[in-house]
């Protein structure tokens, strides 16, 4: 069962998936890419990309003296509880995006921050360096020329798509990884340890709902984004960043997928231990119900008083045998009426 409903759930994603593998969207920075350089830039034909991560106010006091920006949209980028947005400047945009990345620690993902300023020559990014495609991605245009005239050669608004869709497609492997987790959980359920199941069905839980709360702002930014709603954002640009978008949108209908199985999950663990509970109990009972008589008999006879009959039936070397056939009479008697009854 848990096959089929792997291959219906990717099938409708698999293409991305699989351009994103061709692509090398999950690869790690190269050996040597040295995060203590905390301000980088590169030029090509006219355009800057200044990338920062983790500012200081020297970065701040940098940014400021370089192109002007608003203080408002400066005190935002050293903020740490910024929501996703898009500021219109008029000369440039300010755009605040989060992305999950998974914290193997408290086995849920977390919000990234990413802060963008994009002009008509300059894309400036700010971040904290966690981030891996948007590291890759530098470290590829600082080395590689033909990946440099690719991401930089059309503007900077084309610059500022290529980093926004290359994180978003980051989201596709995240996906891919919470797939396989349910799929060992449908198997751990009727399997494996209950108490691994119920705290794994947690996390997932948990998981998937705040990778949720992450995008869902981001979803909203990048459909103004693609409404136009800045003074230097190009009308030609419009259907790439619906791209974007429509990769924002499979990725929550994926999640809301995930959301529903999780649920059915939990429904399906907690009828399955109800009914062993139930099981035990019925099992518990019968051997009650069996003890019952044979403890009411060997009360009877262990009597310290007088009974009838009992001079001549305690007298008799067979009086034991007696009482134990008389004992296995009555349990084959129950056990025939429990299984007429359809108990046993």
């Amino acid at each position: 069962m848990s096959n089929i409903r792997r291959t219906d759930r990717i099938r409708s994603f698999a293409g991305p998936l699989r351009n994103i593998a061709k692509r090398g969207e999950t690869a790690s920075p190269p050996i040597g890419f040295d995060l203590r350089e905390k301000r980088r830039e590169i030029k090509y034909k006219g355009l800057r990309w200044i990338d920062i991560h983790r500012p200081t106010l020297e970065d701040i006091t940098y940014l400021e003296q370089e192109f002007g920006f608003h203080p408002l949209a400066l005190d935002d980028v050293m903020s740490k509880i910024q929501r996703p947005k898009l500021d219109d400047y008029t000369t440039y945009i300010f755009l605040v995006l989060h992305f999950p990345i998974y914290d193997p620690s408290e086995r849920v993902a977390v919000p990234s921050e990413v802060d963008f300023f994009m002009g008509k020559d300059y894309v400036v990014s700010v971040h904290d360096g966690q981030l891996k495609p948007l590291l890759s991605m530098w470290a590829r245009a600082e080395e590689d020329e033909e990946s440099r005239e690719h991401y930089m050669s059309q503007g900077a608004e084309m610059l500022l798509y290529h980093i926004i869709d290359r994180l978003t497609n980051y989201l596709f492997p995240m996906m891919t990884r919470i797939d396989q987790k349910l799929d060992l959980l449908d198997e751990r359920i009727f399997r494996g340890d209950p108490r691994r199941a119920v705290r794994d069905l947690a996390d997932y839980r948990h998981d998937i709902i705040s990778i949720r709360r992450i995008i869902r702002p981001d979803m909203l930014v990048i459909s103004q984004l693609e409404n136009g709603r800045a003074a230097v954002l190009a009308e030609s640009m419009q259907p790439y960043w619906g791209d974007v978008l429509d990769h924002f949108q499979k990725v929550w209908d994926m999640l809301g997928e995930f959301r529903e199985l999780v649920e059915t999950f939990d429904d399906t663990f907690n009828t399955l231990y109800s009914y062993r509970t139930n099981e035990t109990l019925r099992i518990l009972t019968i051997i009650s119900v069996l003890l019952l008589p044979l403890t009411l008999i060997s009360g009877i006879w262990g009597m310290n008083i007088p009974l009838p009959f009992q001079p001549e039936f305690g007298d008799n070397p067979y009086s034991f045998l007696a009482i134990v056939i008389l004992m296995i009479i009555t349990v084959l008697a129950l056990i025939l009426a429990f299984r007429r009854k359809g108990l046993w």
